[in-house]
């Protein structure tokens, strides 16, 4: 099958899946995230192959959703406040949260490399992983909330805890790889020289350690993982964040952010552009929470 948003490479026992959109920063619409999922069940069919890497080609990893408004209704609506049956709206978190559930328990190892920005869409991507290593100067965070939105992404707690989270869904806040590596939420953060040799060693790691047991038992643990996760509360909590996502995509009338004299993001980007957009919507935040920069290169 030919790609035209992502590229896949089937090499012994590493498969490796790139994003390929680098003009768009790797941004996520319906198109790349159905390409995803053929992959990935091409890989899942692949006998040699162990462990799957998911990068992106070009500056960064994943800005996250396609804020253009272009091929995303599936994603999501390109202005959902505008949405007509608040069911739709459900039905696509329901949708996508089998996206990221499926990646969740794919049955091989699947390691995020990561670099550049790491937001939004492209962070529940990376969670979503077993495994991420990162850039030192990557930047990790949620811009969705400084748009009034909730996060869809139930991993957050999972990942690096309540407290944290908080700090991060609360406020916006953007973060680098050294601190994404010391709350946990990537394994390990490099300087970006040494970013494709420790990702090869810790490949090599992972392709070789299915145990005397093999993959099956590797399997097995990982299914009882799952199962674990689900009565900690992962299943129910994919549901609840979708559904609180959605919600405050609509916002009641009067009680929404826009209404207090908040960003309408879509008619921003509408009337200025998607530049200009993302420029009014960060540019608050900016005196409070410092932007980490990825070097460029």
């Amino acid at each position: 099958m030919k790609y035209k948003n992502i590229l896949l490479k089937l090499d012994g026992k590493v498969a490796t899946i790139t994003l390929n959109r680098p003009d768009k920063l790797n941004a996520i619409n319906d198109e790349m995230l159905r390409e995803l999922m053929k992959a990935l069940d091409k890989v899942k069919r692949d006998f040699d192959s162990e462990v799957v890497v998911i990068k992106g080609a070009g500056g960064s990893f994943c800005t996250g959703q396609d804020l253009s408004g272009e091929g995303t209704d599936q994603v999501m609506p390109p202005n959902p406040r505008n949405k007509n049956y608040l069911y739709d709206l459900f039905a696509t978190s329901l949708q996508n949260q089998s996206v990221w559930q499926y990646i969740f328990e794919f049955p091989k190892i699947t390691v995020a490399q990561v670099h550049g920005y790491c937001l939004g869409m492209g962070l529940d991507l990376a969670m979503a992983c077993r495994a991420a290593i990162c850039t030192e100067d990557a930047v990790f965070g949620d811009p969705s909330v400084r748009m009034g939105f909730a996060s869809p992404n139930p991993l957050w707690t999972f990942r690096i805890g309540l407290k944290k989270s908080k700090e991060l869904l609360l406020t916006g806040k953007y973060i680098d790889g050294k601190e994404a590596e010391r709350i946990g939420l990537v394994m390990k953060a490099v300087p970006a020289d040494r970013l494709e040799d420790t990702m090869a060693a810790e490949v090599e790691v992972f392709a070789h350690s299915s145990g005397i047991g093999g993959w099956d038992q590797q399997a097995d643990f990982w299914c009882y993982s799952m199962t674990v996760l689900d009565l900690a509360g992962l299943s129910a909590g994919r549901r609840m964040a979708g559904n609180a996502h959605v919600l405050s995509a609509i916002q009641r009338p009067g009680r929404s952010l826009i209404d207090r004299g908040g960003l309408d993001f879509c008619q921003a980007r509408d009337e200025k552009g998607l530049k200009a957009a993302i420029e009014e919507r960060d540019a608050p935040f900016r005196e409070y929470f410092p932007q980490p920069k990825p070097k460029k290169g």
